[in-house]
């Protein structure tokens, strides 16, 4: 069905072209009975056969899905010889067109993700998978909600119909390394896809290039991507470690859900422990010598402290401070430096000079050093500073260590001076 603008289809006014791909066409509409615009997407005449079926399939999967990060199916019009789906329109641009830009800054690409995690992760315990989670698939509206769209080959638990061997279903450059090969996909796919479709918000450069579709399948397949906090300062480390496990090439290896996904992004955005690898130039037998100790006195959770330290630990006795400070009982703590070959000295030798041992009496932390060391910290860290002033103030032995806790978390040296100097 071929529409031009002011044609009256169904009720419906044609205003201009949305969009056109391979398999349809998507239209502003108004309907004349209600005033209401809309989009409504049909199907090309000259289509592959396939293209019909995919169609009804794609109206029914939507038909199940209402999610507020999700576009809304209105209804559903056969009309002369062909099908009419109409859609809620998404007044803005597709995430596509907003990278043609560059990247986007860290907080708006953060809440996109999160957004469209959210809609995932709904449509996954329905069963859906989307299978073609890329920027032009993702429209923003005027106001900055984020709404997945074209299910068009999306698969609904228990029908792999649309599914032929030998073909690859998704969009070269972000399908996942299983749609590469033609193998069977699950919910992890699409983690893969939308890890993919995050790494270019955040650095503005795709995970997968090459001069020709052989060339981005084989990038899938083999290459590693730079790490997006490699690539752009702004992006902290935590949150390009959680990308990057998205970006797995073994679906095992990957956050096994879109709820696992999201929930390991908050965790990274507000500052909490979520790393699974340790990534850090200290020679790995020093590591272990540390780890043993470690999982002594506090057991499992110590792979976790030291994956979160070494972000931070530049030497192998900066490290070891960093996670003495982290040990509740100060006969644990001597303990543990005097495993490590730390004990008796008062002050670590690491890069910031700022980390001392947890040593000294215990002097109480008033409500004015809080609020105090809240407001200098907002400076260069925003509104985090909070959460950290008060996760710090509670595990803290005396101001002086306090204040140097505060410190570590600031990125630049100079910043951190600066930082204490204001105190």
């Amino acid at each position: 069905m071929s529409l031009r603008v002011g044609d009256i289809v169904a009720d419906y006014e044609v205003l201009s072209v949305l969009g056109q791909g391979g398999m349809g066409a998507v239209y502003r509409v108004r309907n004349v009975l209600s005033d209401r615009e809309e989009a409504m997407k049909v199907i090309l005449p000259d289509s592959n056969p396939d293209s019909a079926d995919r169609f009804l399939r794609e109206i029914k999967i939507q038909a199940s899905l209402q999610h507020p990060n999700i576009a809304n199916l209105r209804t559903a019009i056969r009309r002369d010889d062909g099908v009419l789906m109409i859609m809620e329109l998404v007044d803005g641009q597709s995430l596509e067109t907003m990278l043609a830009g560059g990247p986007l800054p860290l907080v708006p690409a953060l809440r996109i993700t999160d957004d469209i995690l959210g809609a995932l992760a709904y449509a996954h315990e329905r069963g859906v998978i989307h299978r073609d989670i890329k920027p032009a698939n993702i429209l923003v509206s005027s106001t900055g909600v984020p709404k997945l769209t074209d299910f068009g080959i999306a698969r609904a638990s228990g029908n792999d119909g649309i599914t032929r061997t030998g073909t690859i279903i998704g969009s070269i450059f972000y399908m996942s390394p299983e749609q590469v090969m033609s193998k069977s996909t699950d919910q992890r796919s699409d983690v893969y896809s939308l890890g993919a479709t995050a790494y270019e918000m955040l650095t503005g450069k795709r995970v997968a290039e090459g001069e020709s579709q052989y060339a981005i399948m084989n990038a899938h397949l083999t290459k590693h991507p730079a790490s997006p906090s490699d690539i752009s300062p702004s992006v902290p480390r935590e949150i390009s470690l959680v990308i990057m496990k998205a970006l797995a090439k073994a679906p095992e290896h990957r956050h096994q859900s879109a709820s696992a996904f999201q929930t390991a992004l908050r965790d990274a955005a507000s500052g909490g422990q979520q790393t699974s690898e340790i990534q850090l130039g200290i020679d790995p037998a020093d590591l272990a010598r540390i780890e043993a100790p470690l999982r002594e006195i506090l057991g499992p959770i110590a792979r976790n402290l030291l994956a979160k330290a070494s972000q931070q630990g530049t030497t192998f006795e900066d490290l070891c401070w960093r996670l003495a400070d982290q040990i509740p009982s100060n006969t644990d703590r001597a303990r543990f430096l005097k495993m490590v070959g730390m004990a008796g000295r008062g002050l670590s030798a690491g890069s910031t000079g700022f980390v001392v041992s947890r040593t000294p009496e215990p002097v109480a932390i008033t409500t004015t050093d809080v609020e105090a060391a809240r407001k200098a910290l907002t400076i260069y860290l925003g509104p985090i500073a909070t959460v950290l002033v008060a996760k710090i103030a509670r595990r803290s032995n005396s101001l002086q260590e306090f204040h140097a806790a505060l410190a570590n978390e600031i990125p630049a040296e100079d910043n951190r001076r600066k930082f204490l100097a204001s105190l």
